[in-house]
């Protein structure tokens, strides 16, 4: 830097010149930078200032209550025990390795494609190999810090609420596993006060809930009678309304402290566990709990079935014992030895227990009247009161994780085993001026391939004694029939969408006619009407046609559907390309067909391809409406779901999982159609500007 003289201002020969570097000055934060991007795009003005907050507000409301539902009061054990059910329908046992081998094989080809015309960058990669490792730590993790919640049981032979009310059963049937320790105890925390037993949160038996019912309901009757005599106390009311406030008054009724009428815990329990198959006692499977003993445990011999029995020394005394040990088991019944060629098969039961999915089919105990003891189903013994979120950690995510992390492995190993596949043939098979040939190639081929080996690995090829034998269309369902339909709707669609619009532009009157009518006719009748016609009113024309599987109809009715939209959207692409190209290509010599395969079609569906994949999308969430015509697709799976004993009221979960799957799925193929078009239609224009 260069500065005059202080003595001499005027004279150059004074000049001095200083070495220091000058600090470097940070621009203004709210000039660049995440603060600057916020203030442009959220509080640019007054009103957008407004907008954004009034927004926050309500998505913060939003999102805390469905946080706080999904972990306090939400059951999902309806997913956990259903998820096969919600993914494959009823599709066969025996088969569902082909939809194993479908998905690999998908995952394969996807990995080889993106090996041909994208580069996968390596934050996605990290981003992947973490979601996997979490998949496999976070499971492990909870089961080792958190414990699962206790079973609070009810012993003694008193009725909870009148005669007529629930009493504890003597004898209850339970499914353990060998090594495992079961730990009883009295649950002096909930026999201090009503107020405390109305706090109990975890597993219960009829009674012992029964019992945490009557005492909220007695703390809310008190509750309420304290507010009318505070309204009573005042002088706001008028005399019709002292009079109404009396009345309620007068009709609510406090019972007394339950847990001194029930006298809880104030009497010993003779605890005594036999083994489910000689009905005898285990080794150290007995002892009497009072109230100032130690915790007592025992270790199970063998897996299978158990029953503990249960003895109040006093008759008119609850008591209400902290199990550690013992969960609800869900009971399913299955046909054993179904095939195509024997229809007549006998059935039997399985049962899951809730906490870790372990199975037995090991048969239920009968007492010596032959009549099966009770067990601690979930109909009876559900999880009661608002959950933490440890036991919905325990509970529901770790069972979650454990089912999918090793598929969810064994699929992007296959993604990956494609992708890396691709890069070596592009450098050992690729010429160097265009790296990329080879792969290209394979790729297309596998695109155009691997749909109709998945149909055929689905469907299957030979009757049921040879090489993959047929299934039964009727038993697809779940999210593999919603997939199939999704992916042959596309496939069908497209080029009979084109074929539609280019017959519509025809200078063929007949051909244009035709054309117009199937589009216009199509576009101004609901989807579910042509699933009816395909399902009902076709059968009618032709009786022959019955025999048809619902599901190809259905798969025909998406088709027809779906490409009379598009044929107008690829209508719209081919209208906007100018007319001086086609002009140019007559002059070329080039033929009709030739300046439709080369010049105006590619040019139209490059800039259609954000409205087709909106076409797709709509297709995709539309299939939901096949379950009005037999079908039953993930949604109406998730609805035979709710409609079990075991699973009454647990709609609002379901309709969630069904819920976050479309979004998954749709979000997925906007995101592609935005890598499609950012380098196709978008990069075209660009560069036409």
């Amino acid at each position: 830097m260069a500065t005059l003289s202080e003595k001499h201002p005027g004279n150059l020969r004074g000049t001095v010149i200083t070495q220091d570097d000058s600090h470097p000055r940070q621009p203004p934060l709210l000039v660049v930078g995440p603060l600057a991007w916020v203030k442009k795009n959220l509080f640019n003005t007054v009103f957008d200032s407004i907008l954004t907050i009034v927004v926050s507000i309500v998505a913060i409301g939003l999102v805390s209550s469905f946080v706080s539902w999904t972990v306090t009061q939400a059951n999902w054990y309806a997913i956990n025990f259903n998820l096969s059910l919600l993914a494959l329908g009823r599709y066969e046992d025996t088969a569902q390795w082909r939809v194993t081998l479908v998905v690999l094989l998908t995952a394969a080809t996807i990995g080889l494609a993106l090996a041909a015309w994208a580069r996968v960058r390596r934050r996605l990669v990290i981003v992947l190999a973490v979601l996997i490792a979490l998949t496999f730590i976070v499971p492990a993790v909870i089961n080792a810090t958190l414990a699962l919640p206790p079973f609070y049981m009810s012993a003694g032979a008193v009725h909870v609420g009148g005669d007529n009310g629930p009493s504890p059963d003597a004898n209850v049937a339970f499914v353990g596993r060998a090594g495992e320790i079961v730990t009883f105890q009295f649950a002096t925390q909930y026999a201090i006060s009503d107020r405390e037993l109305a706090g109990l949160h975890s597993f219960t038996d009829n009674t012992a809930n029964a019992a945490l019912n009557a005492a909220a309901n007695r703390l809310t009757a008190e509750q309420r009678i304290a507010e009318i005599e505070a309204l009573l106390a005042g002088d706001t009311l008028t005399d019709n309304q002292r009079s109404r406030v009396e009345g309620e008054e007068s009709r609510i009724t406090v019972i007394d402290p339950v847990t001194e009428s029930l006298k809880l815990n104030q009497a010993a329990v003779k605890i005594t566990i036999l083994n489910g198959d000689t009905q005898t006692p285990i080794e150290g499977g007995e002892v009497t709990l009072e109230q100032t003993s130690e915790p007592f445990s025992v270790t199970l011999p063998n897996d299978g079935w158990y029953i503990l029995q249960k003895e109040v020394a006093a008759k008119d005394s609850l008591a209400l014992i902290e199990v550690i040990g013992v969960y609800p088991v869900l009971e399913r019944t299955l046909v054993a030895g179904a095939n195509a060629g024997n229809s007549a098969a006998g059935t039997l039961s399985e049962y899951v227990r809730m906490t870790d999915l372990y199975t037995t089919q090991a048969e239920l105990p009968r007492s010596e009247t032959g009549r099966q003891f009770p067990f601690t189903g979930i109909i009876t013994n559900q999880y009661r009161g608002t959950s933490t979120l440890n036991d919905f950690l325990r509970l529901y995510v770790a069972p979650f994780l454990n089912q999918i992390n090793v598929f969810f492995l064994v699929v992007v190993v296959a993604g990956a085993v494609g992708y890396f596949a691709g890069r070596a043939i592009d450098r050992y098979a690729s010429p160097p001026e265009q790296p990329h040939r080879t792969t290209g190639r394979i790729a297309l081929w596998l695109l155009i391939i691997t749909p109709v080996l998945a149909f055929v690995l689905i469907y299957g090829v030979t009757p049921s004694d040879g090489f993959l034998p047929v299934t039964d269309t009727s038993r697809w369902g779940g999210i593999l029939l919603t997939v199939l339909l999704t992916v042959v709707g596309i496939i069908g669609s497209l080029p009979l969408g084109i074929l539609l619009a280019l017959g519509r532009r025809s200078k063929a009157p007949v051909i244009s006619t035709v054309c117009t009518i199937y589009i216009e006719v199509i576009r101004g009748i609901p989807f579910i009407t042509v699933l009816f016609m395909a399902q009902l009113l076709i059968p009618l024309i032709n009786p022959e046609l019955s025999a048809f599987p619902g599901a190809f109809r259905a798969m025909i009715a998406t088709v027809l559907f779906t490409a009379a939209y598009n044929a107008e959207v690829v209508r719209g692409g081919l209208q906007a390309i100018p007319g001086g190209q086609e002009e140019a290509a007559k002059a070329l010599g080039l033929s009709g067909i030739q300046i439709t395969l080369f010049i105006t079609l590619p040019q139209a569906l490059r800039l259609v391809i954000p409205p087709m994949m909106g076409n797709f999308v709509g297709m995709f969430k539309d299939t939901s409406l096949v379950g009005q015509v037999g079908l039953i697709d993930l949604l109406g799976m998730a609805q035979n779901v709710y409609a079990q004993t075991e699973f009454l009221g647990l709609r609002r979960e379901l309709f969630a999982f069904v819920v976050i799957f479309y979004f998954v799925v749709s979000y997925a193929i906007a995101a592609v159609s935005r890598r499609i078009e950012a380098s196709g239609s978008g990069r075209a224009l660009k560069m036409q500007i």
